[in-house]
C-alpha cells in the first residue's frame, strides 16, 4: 500500500493507493506496463491505473454509486498532483519487489465481492 498526500502538497488529506494488479513487460532497458489498484481516503474508494513505458501517466477510473452520479474524492484533494503522485510512487516502489517477473496478482482483483466498496456492476466499461 502507497500513502499520497495530493491536497495541495498538504499533509491534510491522505489517500492510499493498494496495488492489486501489476501486468508488466521487459523489453531492453525499458519496463512498460500497468499497475491497478484501489485508491481510496476511508470513505470513498475508486479505481486506479499506473502505465509505465515511454509516456508514463496515471488514471482515476469512474464508479458510479446507487445514484447514478459518479463517486469522486472532496473537493480539497488535487486530482492532477494525486496522479503525479501515483506514478512517481510507483516507479520508486517497483524496483524494490524481488522478483518482479513472477509477482502473483491478487486473485481478489478479479473477484468483485472482495474488491471493498467497489462493486463490478458501478465499475465503467
Amino acid at each position: 500500500m502507497i500513502w499520497l498526500s495530493p491536497a495541495s502538497g498538504t499533509e491534510e488529506c491522505n489517500i492510499y493507493f493498494e496495488i492489486r494488479d501489476i501486468d508488466l513487460q521487459h523489453h531492453g532497458d525499458i519496463t512498460s506496463g500497468v499497475v491497478r489498484g484501489l485508491l481510496g481516503d476511508g470513505l470513498c474508494e475508486l479505481v486506479g491505473e499506473v502505465f509505465l513505458g515511454t509516456e508514463e501517466s496515471a488514471q482515476i477510473l469512474p464508479v458510479w454509486d446507487e445514484s447514478g452520479a459518479i463517486e469522486s474524492f472532496p473537493a480539497v484533494v488535487d486530482e492532477s498532483l494525486l496522479l503525479q503522485q501515483m506514478v512517481a510512487e510507483v516507479k520508486i516502489l517497483l524496483p524494490k519487489l524481488d522478483n518482479i517477473g513472477n509477482y502473483h496478482r491478487s486473485p481478489d482483483w478479479h473477484n468483485p465481492d472482495t474488491v471493498g466498496s467497489c462493486r463490478a456492476d458501478n465499475l465503467a466499461a
